[in-house]
This record gives C-alpha cells, sequence and structure tokens, in this order.
C-alpha cells in the first residue's frame, strides 16, 4: 500500500474517531478540549485571541 492510500486511510480512521467520540461526550467537555489545542496553537503562533478572531472574521467575510 502506497503513502497515499495509507494517508487516506488514517483519516478516515481519525473523523471516524473523532465523530464517535463527539457523539458520547458532551458539547462543554469537547469544546473545552478543542479550546486547549487552540490556545496552545495560538501561543505558538504569537497570535492574541482577539488577532484570530479578527483573522477568521476577515476569512468568513471573503466568502
Amino acid at each position: 500500500m502506497g503513502f497515499m492510500e495509507e494517508n487516506r486511510k488514517e483519516r478516515l480512521k481519525f473523523v471516524d474517531l473523532w465523530s464517535k467520540y463527539v457523539l458520547t461526550h458532551s458539547d462543554r467537555e469537547w469544546s473545552r478540549q478543542q479550546n486547549v489545542i487552540i490556545n496552545s496553537c495560538l501561543r505558538g503562533a504569537r497570535m492574541t485571541r482577539k488577532e484570530y478572531l479578527d483573522m477568521k472574521k476577515a476569512g468568513s467575510s471573503k466568502q
């Protein structure tokens, strides 16, 4: 099996795992966990929450 096929299978496996998790845990619980990941990414990017939300708002207004 080639790299692309293996990568595709891994991504589908993750989507399946995540969808099951979201369905079996409260919105509050998984949202809190996503917040930890997002905040970590923002710190790594040296971006404030406000800068991130402004960037996201600007991106959505282009669609």
